[in-house]
């Protein structure tokens, strides 16, 4: 029996495609993303530009970097990348999450809704729907 000239794996990569996408990257938009388990799901938006002061909200000039809000709130974006990209919404979604968080952190301080990092305590939690 002679062998083959050929190497075993010969042109398998090259056939071979990956449909998903690079995690390591972020992508900007809109995403839905519970912080915690049994916590109401917050609104998450993801892009890259120039950081913001936390104290005055005014652009810095600073290097652009990748960004995360959660409700409108500064995060990590360690903490939501790329859990979030699983369940990507539109900025109207987003934006009208945004603004039932803004009205429980004014009127319901104590809710799920108010904090994401809470969990939803069905007695005493508005709905968080």
């Amino acid at each position: 029996m002679t062998r083959s000239s050929r190497p075993y794996a010969a042109g398998a990569a090259s056939r071979r495609t990956f449909a998903g996408f690079n995690t390591d990257i972020p992508t900007a938009g809109f995403y839905r993303l519970a912080l915690r388990g049994g916590a109401a799901p917050a609104a998450i938006r993801v892009w890259y530009g120039p950081p913001h002061d936390p104290v005055t909200g005014e652009e810095m000039d600073r290097s652009w970097r990748w960004q995360a809000e959660a409700n409108g709130e500064p995060i990590d974006l360690e903490q939501v990348w790329p859990r979030c990209a699983r369940q990507i919404i539109t900025e109207a979604e987003h934006d009208m999450m945004c603004r039932k968080a803004r009205w429980a952190r004014e009127h319901a301080p104590d809710s799920a809704l108010a904090d994401p990092r809470r969990v939803v305590d069905p007695l005493n939690s508005p709905l968080p729907f």
